[in-house]
């Protein structure tokens, strides 16, 4: 028999606490714990890092482009999908008076939803009304130490008088207001200071701007706006960017961008469309009409400056002119105005056509030079082409009229001809007006007799009346 103990004994040693696979399972559990808390800590110090950015996308608002037109609002939002799809901070250089409202609008709420780092560094002399506008939503704002920013105030310009009149309707002033108040409020900026921006044209110094959080640093020159900004973090769309930005590049606006800033100049596009109208006007009262066409394309350049769509104008000018080469080169002679006219229709629709070379990312080496080459070529080609076209064309202009008379010569005449009734008869190959004093029936083979006043005066010859011109 045996005893209790001796049964616990060997209870014990029958039927171990844990066996083989358990131990496993455990082993396992814990390394997957291990795992799963190294992951939770990496992602926790990550988050805490934050996305770092070390390249930065350079865009300059800057004289002669700085007005805030259209244009430039192409150009900045354009360079901040760039920025955005390569994971760069974009730095807008800014010396502006300001601008255009609606393009402002834009500007600010594409920075304002930006998915990249902004810095805005007015790094000359200004950034007033739309300029100061469109620079509230970035996540910085660097001041160089003469930099002024503020008066917000609406204006109406006149291109044709310059009179300037400021806007107080409330219409107009209350949205400018609360839109400003609700970038600043994005970024944490003085409100109140901003409201009196537009309300009472408030203009700030750098110090003060940055005394009343407004603005954030003051950088003498844009190595130390680099310097300063060197670790600095910044939250935007729930993310946490810190700055090291070591490298930067330069973004080029389109040619299109551009192009349309050139025309949204007030004083360009009121004189394209005057001359467009009285073009227009003078070409339907004179009968001029291959005037028309280049009536029509300043007309359409004044309206690009008067806000109307670049790609309707585009679409415009590209149809126009494949029109007007195609009357020039099948329906009228030579190369004439109708010619250039399609040609110059055809350049513009081109450049302002919304395909465009992105400019201002990282292109394969010698990329650039390749497309200058290219471009340099295909210019050197065309403009030797025209130029031969032209010195031709000059060169018939001047040659003296041919001294050759078919007199004593032999044709046939194309048209009936009389006394009274001139017709055009065909000698040696070419067609000649003529008079008669006899009545010649066409077909009828003539002679040529004298001229006068480039005129053939003939007589027929007796005998031959057939009807075959072409047999002369």
């Amino acid at each position: 028999m045996t005893g209790p103990g001796s049964r616990a004994e060997s209870r014990r040693k029958g039927r171990p606490l844990m066996d083989g696979k358990a131990v496993k399972v455990v082993f396992l559990a814990l390394i997957l714990t291990a795992i799963l808390a190294t992951s939770l800590l990496v992602r926790s110090s990550e988050a805490q890092q934050g996305d770092v950015v070390t390249t930065a996308l350079v865009v300059k608002i800057a004289p002669p482009w700085d007005t805030i037109d259209d244009g430039v609002k192409e150009c900045v939002i354009n360079a901040l999908q760039v920025a955005e799809r390569n994971n760069y901070a974009l730095i807008l250089e800014v010396d502006s008076y300001g601008g255009l409202l609606d393009a402002g609008f834009s500007i600010g709420d594409a920075l304002a939803t930006s998915k990249a780092p902004v810095i805005a560094y007015v790094y000359d002399g200004k950034a007033l009304s739309a300029a100061s506008l469109i620079i509230l939503p970035a996540n910085v704002i660097a001041l160089s130490p003469n930099a002024v920013i503020g008066d917000m105030q609406p204006i109406m310009y006149n291109p044709t008088t310059g009179q300037i009149t400021f806007v107080n309707e409330s219409k107009i002033v209350n949205p400018v207001i609360t839109k400003a108040v609700a970038y600043a409020r994005l970024r944490g900026r003085n409100t109140t200071a901003v409201e009196l921006f537009v309300k009472g044209a408030l203009t700030m110094t750098a110090d003060e701007a940055v005394k009343n959080h407004v603005a954030d640093l003051i950088v003498n020159d844009f190595e130390d706006l680099l310097s300063k900004l060197k670790g600095l973090e910044v939250k935007d769309s729930g993310r946490t960017y810190v700055l090291q930005i070591t490298n930067t590049l330069t973004y080029r606006c389109s040619v299109r961008a551009r192009t349309i800033s050139l025309f949204e100049n007030p004083l360009i596009s009121g004189l394209m469309m005057t001359l467009g109208v009285l073009g227009t006007l003078f070409a339907i009262l004179s009968g001029k009409l291959p005037i028309l066409p280049v009536a029509i394309l300043f007309l359409l350049l004044g309206m690009l400056g008067s806000g109307f769509s670049p790609n309707l104008v585009a679409i415009s000018f590209l149809v126009l002119g494949a029109v007007l080469l195609a009357v020039e080169l099948f329906v009228t002679p030579g190369f004439g105005v109708l010619g250039i006219s399609g040609i110059v229709l055809i350049a513009l629709g081109v450049a302002l056509s919304p395909v465009n070379i992105p400019a201002g990312t990282s292109p394969p080496p010698g990329y650039a030079n390749q497309l200058r080459i290219l471009a340099l070529t295909v210019g050197a080609v065309l403009g030797g082409f025209t130029g031969f076209v032209l010195y031709k064309i000059i060169e018939v202009k001047r040659r003296k009229p041919s001294e050759f008379t078919p007199v004593e010569g032999v044709g046939r005449a194309v048209d009936p001809i009389g006394p009274g009734r001139p017709g055009y008869i065909m000698v040696n190959g070419e067609y000649w007006k003529a008079t008669s004093d006899t009545d010649v029936s066409p077909g009828q083979r003539v002679k040529v007799v004298a001229m006068v006043n480039g005129v053939l005066k003939v007589e027929p010859v007796e005998g031959d009346r057939d009807e075959g011109v072409g047999n002369s």
